[in-house]
């Protein structure tokens, strides 16, 4: 079963799909005729970022294995204990770095579901929406996924750069998704 980092991909995937959806049932309509270059460009923007999200899914599993095979291995030994506290923590910080790429890239998903709830077809702005807020639970739930790697990372300031990196992008993302909604909310009335 996926955890919960590939979960948050997978999210990402789902967001970046409705907004490429949104997009190709805008495209060719004619009320939208002034939009058509944007959505376009928007329909293939948002499948090449649900690849990136898709290939996350699978990096985050192999991030999760790699640091659950480090923490198996031997500490009877002095050598041992070091040999496994170095692999720990190479294995922590691709176990942080893996959701810390979902959370910019929910950024991106966010933007976009943005711009299309703004640019695309009315008849789908629910589907607009719903791709904010996976947009969202991606975005939420890499961060998450980073916040409990960090307390056991012995790298002091890969750790600080981090946790900064990741607040100001979550505080980002709390901010997208409250304008989207409003935007929502406003539309559907």
């Amino acid at each position: 079963a996926p955890g919960g980092g590939s979960t948050a991909a997978l999210c990402g995937a789902l967001s970046a799909s409705l907004s490429s959806m949104v997009s190709n049932l805008t495209f060719g309509k004619k009320e939208y005729e002034n939009v058509q270059k944007d959505v376009k460009e928007l329909a293939v923007k948002a499948q090449s970022l649900k690849d990136e999200f898709l290939r996350d899914v699978d990096l985050d599993t192999m991030a999760f294995n790699k640091l659950m095979e480090a923490y198996r291995l031997p500490k009877k030994t002095e050598e041992q204990k070091e040999k496994r506290a170095q692999a720990v923590e190479k294995a922590l910080k691709e176990a942080t770095l893996v959701p810390f790429g979902v959370l910019e890239k929910s950024i991106e998903a966010l933007d976009m579901a943005r711009e299309i709830a703004l640019k695309g077809n009315k008849n789908s702005l629910s589907d607009a929406g719903v791709a904010g807020l996976t947009a969202q639970a991606a975005a939420e739930g890499a961060y998450y996924n980073i916040k409990i790697n960090l307390p056991n990372l012995q790298d002091n300031e890969f750790k600080s750069k981090i946790k900064k990196q990741a607040a100001s992008l979550k505080k980002k993302a709390v901010k997208l998704g409250d304008e989207l909604r409003g935007i929502i909310e406003k539309e559907l009335k």
